[in-house]
């Protein structure tokens, strides 16, 4: 199982918007984040910035089940519009990840694995 960790900006006036939609997420779409495979799914606010955190094998396929779903359009139809960017992704659509510089328990073991 790999982790993900992504950090969004958003733009001011969407901060509590953002954080309440939430606080209280459409049920249809957390069923479909898990069943699309994602083992864990974390989110923090801290000021303008939202911290994602995923455990899925690939992020990447996660979301290429998701954007198939109207409920993914819907939410995405909702919420991109409140980021100051667009989401982090590269020319083929692959999503840019924090990169992971280290990791407590593999560097105690000699390792550090990317994700």
């Amino acid at each position: 199982m790999n982790r993900y960790c992504l950090v969004l900006e958003l733009k001011d006036e969407f901060i509590e918007p953002y954080c309440n939609i939430h606080r209280n997420p459409w049920p249809e779409l957390l069923k479909a984040i898990k069943e699309g495979g994602a083992q864990e799914l974390l989110i923090w606010n801290y000021n303008n910035f939202s911290i994602i955190y995923y455990e899925c094998e690939d992020i990447d396929k996660l979301y290429e089940g998701l954007n198939k779903l109207e409920v993914t359009k819907k939410w995405n139809a909702t919420v991109v519009p409140w980021f100051k960017k667009s989401l982090p992704a590269d020319k083929d659509g692959k999503f840019r990840t924090c990169e992971k510089i280290f990791d407590l328990n593999q560097q105690i073991k000699g390792e550090l694995k990317p994700y």
